[in-house]
């Protein structure tokens, strides 16, 4: 695997941005900072200084901060993940930002682009970045390596995908009981697979319970043996270009919704919570959670975001640096470390 441009004190660091062709030394888009033992010393009360932080931001490749000594350098929040590497994060980020470049660098250029932008902005900016690497090669490729495309009548490829069966029952399940509402996932059989029919149907209930808050608020859960295991993989790549996408997005935002109700939401997760089952969720103000949960956003590695609303919501919840490293890292977080962030309220 290739091995990432390193340099070893911030002095060498503003040396390097201050070639405005800096980028292109780079052999892939990945920087890594190593600060240790003296060198971080010395570092430690240097002044980040607004042109390292702006020379950072604009630089067109994930950033990344390798020590033990974070707390102690002004610097280290102008990057985009800090990491001691005690578990190997530097090696999976790498092979993330080898094997899906564009995706890794337009997530981190998002989520610092997040940070000044309200909700709403940053939704926006989320659809439009996820719908156009929908175009790109490395999804396309990763399309291509899952089942064939159904065929027309005339055995042409790419044509959309026969409509599902009629269901017995619908995709979320709506429950009133006394003053509260509870709102279901209800697909257990695909582990309830964020769908399109399962966000339209959300969307519904939200609107409708946006219009009338029921007092004793709403509760969010899942059917089954997971709470939802991300997007329908047999939806992926179904829409007729990228910005046929952004407008679905746009017209059926569950995460716009989610936002609006966040102090009457209250979910319960458990089981696996992949993608959009935990992007949605961190928009609320009440989480729970088994000890059996997951969560995990494995989008990068198919060339994509985390596009339900998780660049907006979850850097609200543990910042961007653990948003990214969570998506790049490929990894799975399991509540222990999540209560810990903050990204769940509690573990029952």
């Amino acid at each position: 695997m290739t091995t990432p441009s390193v340099l070893t004190s911030l002095a060498e660091l503003r040396d390097f941005l201050a070639n405005p062709h800096a980028h292109e030394d780079l052999e892939e888009p990945i920087l890594v900072v190593r600060l240790t033992g003296a060198i971080a010393l010395q570092d430690r009360k240097a002044n980040s200084g607004q042109d390292l932080a702006d020379s950072l931001r604009a630089l067109p490749a994930v950033t990344v901060l390798l020590t033990e000594d974070a707390e102690n350098i002004a610097a280290a929040k102008h990057f985009d993940i800090i990491t001691d590497n005690a578990t190997g994060d530097l090696d999976d980020i790498t092979e993330t930002v080898i094997a899906s470049p564009q995706a890794s660098v337009s997530l981190v250029q998002l989520l610092r682009a997040g940070e000044t932008m309200s909700v709403r902005d940053a939704l926006m900016a989320e659809s439009w970045v996820y719908s156009m690497l929908q175009g790109g090669h490395v999804f396309q490729n990763w399309l291509l390596t899952q089942k064939p495309r159904s065929e027309n009548a005339s055995g042409e490829q790419g044509s959309p995908p026969p409509q599902p069966a009629v269901r017995k029952n619908p995709a979320v399940l709506a429950d009133e009981n006394n003053d509260s509402l509870c709102l279901t996932l209800n697909r257990p059989e695909r582990r309830n697979a964020f769908s399109a029919e399962m966000r339209d149907c959300l969307v519904e209930a939200l609107r409708a319970a946006r219009a009338s808050p029921p007092p004793g608020g709403i509760v969010l859960k899942g059917a089954g043996e997971a709470f939802c295991s991300g997007g329908d993989l047999n939806e992926f790549g179904t829409t007729p270009d990228s910005a046929t996408a952004h407008a679905v997005r746009s017209l059926r935002n569950a995460a716009w919704e989610m936002h609006l109700l966040r102090d009457h939401i209250r979910v319960e997760l458990h089981g696996a919570c992949v993608g959009a089952g935990i992007e949605l969720p961190a928009f609320t103000s009440s989480i729970t959670s088994t000890p059996d949960a997951f969560f995990w956003l494995p989008e990068v590695r198919l060339g994509l975001i985390p596009g339900a609303g998780g660049t907006v919501s979850l850097p609200r919840r543990i910042g961007r640096q653990r948003t990214a490293w969570l998506s790049l890292t490929n990894r799975r977080l399991l509540p222990s470390q999540a209560s810990e962030w903050g990204l769940i309220d509690q573990i029952i």
